[in-house]
């Protein structure tokens, strides 16, 4: 039974989903081997990503808050995605949820000083990557997804599916430049463990300041980079 993009859209919107983007595999051909779709689901042609807003008021208090908060979104974004999935299996279509994690699944690979380079092998593609090919924003300074109307301040779980689907646009070089000006430093100059810079984020810097997190609230509470960005509404 065909479905339709606007189908999927309608759907994730009614499950509560802030954003909805799709993508198809092709504008993952130039991704390693072992980041495309195909990896995960042989055949696969459309990649759908459902995003839930961060409330910034929640993440800005103090560090358990933030914590659970990111826990809460990854749990309703995940059910989001699965009841996708479920969509596109009923009308007889392949699906592979990519979901976040919920809390801390292994708090030695967390405590870890390898965790940046482990984890995000561990679920064949990233949904940031995929929310940029579905249209939904850039990568920022601090390597997270920026929107327009949120910033860096939602989070995302994606759907892998053989449904041929009518993919969105991507954003333009001249509305990254918007989003993302060049000139500005906010999140390099509030991330406390210096891992940021106008190239890029020092991954075992960034692991520094999250690792001491891990044991104490069960997720990565830091939340900086996200709270300094101007991007999206203002906070």
């Amino acid at each position: 039974m065909k479905i339709s993009s606007n189908t999927i859209k309608r759907t994730s919107k009614n499950a509560g989903a802030d954003l909805v983007g799709i993508a198809s595999t092709n504008r993952f051909e130039m991704y390693p081997e072992e980041k495309r779709p195909e990896n995960l689901l042989p055949g696969a042609k459309s990649v759908i990503v459902v995003g839930v807003r961060v409330l910034p008021d929640t993440i800005k208090p103090n560090l358990l808050l933030s914590a659970l908060h990111h826990i809460t979104l990854n749990m309703y974004h995940n059910r989001i995605a699965y009841d996708i999935g479920r969509l596109l299996d009923d009308h007889g279509y392949s699906a592979v949820v990519v979901p976040h994690r919920i809390g801390n699944f292994d708090p030695e690979l967390r405590k870890s000083g390898d965790y940046m380079n482990i984890y995000p092998k561990l679920f064949g593609i990233s949904t940031r990557h995929a929310a940029v090919e579905a249209g939904l924003g850039i990568l920022g300074k601090s390597r997270l997804l920026i929107t327009p109307r949120f910033g860096p301040r939602q989070r995302v779980a994606a759907v892998i599916t053989d449904a041929v689907l009518n993919p969105d646009k991507k954003i333009t070089k001249n509305e990254a430049g918007k989003l993302c000006p060049p000139s500005c430093q906010a999140c390099i100059k509030a991330c406390p463990g210096k891992a940021l810079s106008n190239e890029g984020i020092a991954w075992e810097k960034c692991n520094e300041v999250i690792k001491p997190h891990n044991s104490m609230y069960g997720y990565s509470a830091c939340s900086q980079c996200m709270i300094a960005c101007p991007a999206g509404k203002k906070i």
